[in-house]
């Protein structure tokens, strides 16, 4: 491979930056992931901890608890080595005597201090399932918490602002704060924590990513609760032990979610968690999926968090099937405790061993198998394999010819160091393209090299296809191009010796999809439309937005590496923030609950 191709992807992801950099007080740098395969030092366990008050979960479903946390996640001016409180409405929490923070709800330091706590708390549990140090998809090692970032039911991750954001709003005369809600927090730093992992998936217009994102936020707001033993204890004492009943750690944000059906009133535009991992969604051809569904609350669409709700279900299934399993041979409480490190495990593994950007739900159903194989030996095969083939996600024969492949790779061993794309992109041409003829023809450039503290080592590759938005359907956007972006990932055990082939481009499929979807978002108004002014490289600004969070970035004319503009260039980019909008109204949700209800008593 020449030099050029191994400069590939530092010029594609500097376009990539510039195109998103143009908005005001947004000129980050994406993180260039380093090449290197020393060996990273597993997390520690913490050696001093400190006591915090905090609600564990949801306000709506236990009063404030106090709780342990490593003295060196919170210093003072409440900052750890990877996130740093920033709050308008009100100083950093300060400690007392003893360096605990026994702030109780109703001062803006336990907003502070409960989403610290929380995405601390996420972050930490997934180092320890990867066995690393992971990292922000910018280069830099704090995320910024604003628990009192506005007005309204919101909560958002911006990657541009390195920023999780939490909202605060009044409603029938009581103060809900987004910050309290760990599942929220939980929630919004997963999209950080997922964005580190794979940051091409924020990159994409397609539904699997996106809904993937949603899911894995839903999913790690699972992990979490289960992680907190009160509420493992109220679990089991809820449903007895059967985990197939509807319960407060499948349901997110109990707290608004009880506040509106309270009251009986309509909120139009609200962000807010509602997405019951029990539920019975089966997996629906693209074209069957409607953009705006009549009742979206037990019927799938084309919205990313609609959608993820099948796979969140698919996850809570294969929870409940390993849990049965375990409780063969250990008690409640203990079965509990190692399913959820089982499934976290495979989750993490699952998201490292699998697609690069683009995706559907089959694809990720196939990187759970190669997870619990390689961490497992499969131990789970049937069941994972059960429930992806009831949920419509992944059928038999498919299931069983990506096992056939996982147990027949060529012997490839990846050397003991690589320290650059062009280390990687050797490789790659040298060892991988003799041994996998399948890659032949395919342009791979060469994006992450890594080992993990378990002496793991993950190689990934990836792939780029422009389209081109042509036709009436995209209005004033007509002619504007999409980058879309695949890839090869590749996963070797600690003794050196590949474990997973996962190759994932971009298809035809794919770009037919991303065609409708941008269609989608121009129709609703969830394209904000900026104009590049002084050659291309002076700041973007916002020229309409219509009702609801913009989902899309138009920009007329992307500046590359030069001042100059390209002619005829315009690009439609994601939106550098994700938001988590509440469809329709409170009917909706009331028939949601009925259905779940009813649902249950049959």
């Amino acid at each position: 491979m020449t030099d050029e191709q191994a400069s590939l992807y530092i010029r594609l992801r500097r376009l990539q930056e510039q195109n998103r950099s143009d908005l005001p007080g947004m000129m980050t740098q994406r993180a260039m992931r380093a090449f290197s395969l020393q060996q990273e030092t597993a997390p520690e366990m913490p050696r001093h901890s400190v006591s915090v008050v905090v609600y564990p979960q949801d306000p709506f479903v236990s009063e404030p608890a106090v709780r342990q946390i490593n003295a060196a996640d919170i210093a003072p001016g409440l900052l750890n080595a990877r996130f740093e409180i920033r709050d308008k409405t009100a100083p950093p929490a300060k400690p007392d005597a003893q360096g605990n923070y026994l702030y109780w709800p109703g001062v803006p330091e336990f907003d502070q201090i409960n989403s610290l706590y929380y995405a601390t708390f996420t972050l930490r549990m997934y180092e320890r399932y990867a066995q690393r140090a992971l990292p922000w998809s910018f280069p830099q090692p704090r995320l910024t918490i604003e628990p009192h970032a506005g007005d309204g039911a919101n909560a958002f991750y911006s990657e541009q602002d390195r920023l999780l954001g939490f909202h605060s709003f009044s409603f029938a005369g009581e103060s809900i704060h987004a910050a309290q809600s760990a599942d929220v927090v939980s929630h919004e730093t997963a999209h950080a924590v997922l964005d580190g992992m794979r940051d091409l998936m924020n990159e994409s217009f397609g539904l699997g990513a996106a809904a993937f994102h949603e899911s894995f936020g839903d999913m790690t707001a699972v992990l979490a609760a289960l992680h907190d033993d009160s509420l493992v204890r109220r679990l089991l004492n809820w449903t007895d032990g059967n985990l197939r009943l509807d319960n407060f750690v499948t349901a997110v944000a109990e707290q608004l979610t009880e506040r509106l059906k309270k009251h009986g009133e309509q909120m139009h535009g609200r962000s807010v968690y509602l997405r019951n991992a029990l539920n019975d969604f089966k997996a629906v051809p693209f074209d069957q999926l409607p953009v705006a569904p009549e009742r979206p609350e037990i019927t799938l669409g084309r919205d990313s968090h609609n959608y993820s709700r099948l796979f969140t279900g698919a996850f809570y299934d294969a929870l409940v099937g390993i849990h049965e399993m375990m409780k063969l041979t250990l008690d409640e409480r203990a079965a509990i405790h190692a399913t959820r490190d089982i499934l976290g495990s495979i989750l993490t593994c699952a998201v490292e061993i699998g697609p690069v950007g683009e995706l559907d739900f089959s694809d990720m159903a196939k990187a759970f198998l190669a997870a619990d194989q390689i961490l497992y030996d499969g131990k789970h095969s049937i069941i994972l394999r059960l429930v992806f083939k009831q949920r419509g996600i992944l059928d038999t024969a498919e299931a069983e010819a990506w096992l056939d492949e996982l147990h027949t790779l060529p012997a490839i061993q990846v050397p003991s160091t690589m320290q650059s794309t062009l280390d990687a992109a050797h490789f790659l041409e040298e060892e991988v393209l003799p041994a996998l003829p399948a890659l032949k023809g395919l342009e791979l450039t060469p994006m992450m090299a890594y080992r993990s503290g378990s002496g793991r080592v993950y190689l990934t590759y990836f792939t780029h296809r422009r389209t081109t938005l042509v036709g009436e359907p995209y209005g004033q956007f007509n002619g504007s191009h999409v980058d879309a972006f695949g890839g090869l990932t590749l996963s070797f055990d600690s003794a050196g010796r590949l474990r997973c082939v996962f190759l994932r481009p971009v298809t035809d499929e794919d770009v037919r999809q991303i065609h409708v979807l941008t269609a989608d978002l121009i129709t609703q108004g969830l394209v904000a439309a900026g104009i590049g002014q002084g050659g291309g490289l002076s700041p973007v600004y916002p020229l309409h937005l219509q009702p609801g969070n913009p989902l899309g970035l138009w920009l007329a004319h992307p500046p590359l590496l030069s001042a100059a503009p390209l002619p005829g260039q315009a690009k439609l980019v994601k939106y550098p923030v994700i938001f988590d909008t509440l469809p329709g109204t409170l009917p909706d949700i009331l028939t949601y609950l009925r259905t779940l209800r009813d649902k249950l008593r049959r």
